[in-house]
């Protein structure tokens, strides 16, 4: 089953970039979509997703200790490497990486990166 929150992807969006909402959205959905892949990868029985931008979750059973922290992960390294591949976040200053309101010149890498750290953190959150 998957299930989308709406408002959990507002205010992902209010986090990570408020001037580029399409492309956050985006960001949220190739997290989603990281994570189900590697669900299918390892095999593992998906019982839920529930897509909500930085704060999504998954129920997923069938996996071990190592496959659920790789599970847990996925997305935010999916959101990371679509980040460097896209590049152009070696020619933003620090400060527009951080602000939300911020111009960019390649909105995609930059928004990437953001969804990827906050949705690292709060996946680290998750597994504590």
């Amino acid at each position: 089953m998957l299930a989308i929150d709406i408002v959990g992807l507002l205010i992902s969006i209010c986090l990570v970039s408020i001037r580029y909402p399409h492309y956050a959205f985006m960001a949220a959905m190739v997290n989603v979509l990281g994570q189900i892949i590697t669900a299918v990868l390892f095999t593992g029985n998906v019982e839920k997703f529930i897509t909500a931008g930085v704060f999504s979750s998954a129920e997923v059973t069938n996996l071990g200790g190592l496959k659920t922290i790789l599970f847990t992960f996925s997305g935010p390294i999916t959101n990371f490497l679509l980040s460097k591949m896209a590049g152009g976040v070696e020619f933003v200053s620090t400060a527009n990486i951080v602000n939300p309101f911020a111009v960019l010149k390649h909105p995609l890498a930059v928004i990437n990166l953001r969804f990827a750290v906050v949705s690292f953190l709060l996946g680290l959150c998750q597994l504590l």
